[in-house]
């Protein structure tokens, strides 16, 4: 009776170690923060992270990039843009617009030639779990979902460009903008399993 009080105890112990083994293997195992590789189509989202990061790059002031003045004709053009990110060719046309310059049609009339020269223009994804990711069993037509005690999944929009100016008729490069830079974020958050918050310093529908 003894020797089965024994046993008995023997095992629930070694199955309390195996319970809590195998809890921090789930909590733990899952915590460090992973990148997400960026989707061939960006989201809605990434979208606007990408586009107002190119209008925050752009100064306010009223400023002209010397050496053009008011009045000036330009031409615009830029090198290996994606479809996607072919939004910061309209949105410095329409800086240097405001400002007084004449974006030309037919690049061979313009005073000026600008190449944008784009370093960056995209968007970084981060996500982190505390908890249970979901599990797909392929023995049993069973899964559970995703149980997080603490999630995040963080999204950056960056962009960094600047621009070269030529005159047109002789191909003569004149100087070079400084680089024009700005960052946007959307950060999403789950806590304990079901209460989900949002970060973010884009302008609306957000």
């Amino acid at each position: 009776m003894v020797w089965l009080t024994e046993a008995g105890q023997g095992n629930r112990s070694i199955l309390g170690i195996l319970q809590v083994l195998l809890l921090m293997e789930m909590l733990t195992g899952c915590g460090a923060m992973n990148a997400i590789p960026e989707p061939e189509s960006p989201t809605a989202v990434q979208q606007f992270l990408m586009a107002q990061a190119v209008d925050r790059s752009l100064p306010g002031e009223k400023t002209i990039p010397h050496p053009l003045t008011y009045g000036d004709t330009v031409s615009l053009d830029s090198s290996e843009l994606k479809d996607q990110k072919r939004f910061i060719k309209g949105a410095i046309s329409g800086w240097l617009g405001e400002r007084g310059l004449k974006i030309a049609l037919d690049p061979t009339k313009a005073k000026y030639r600008i190449h944008i020269l784009v370093q960056s223009l995209g968007v970084e994804q981060r996500s982190s779990l505390f908890g249970i990711p979901p599990i797909q069993s392929t023995l049993l037509p069973i899964a559970l979902p995703e149980m997080a005690i603490y999630s995040s999944q963080k999204l950056s929009g960056y962009t960094r460009f600047r621009l070269d100016i030529y005159e047109t008729a002789t191909g003569q490069f004149v100087r070079s903008t400084p680089w024009f830079q700005g960052s946007t974020y959307f950060n999403e958050y789950t806590i304990l399993f079901f209460i989900d918050f949002e970060f973010t310093d884009l302008i609306a529908p957000f």
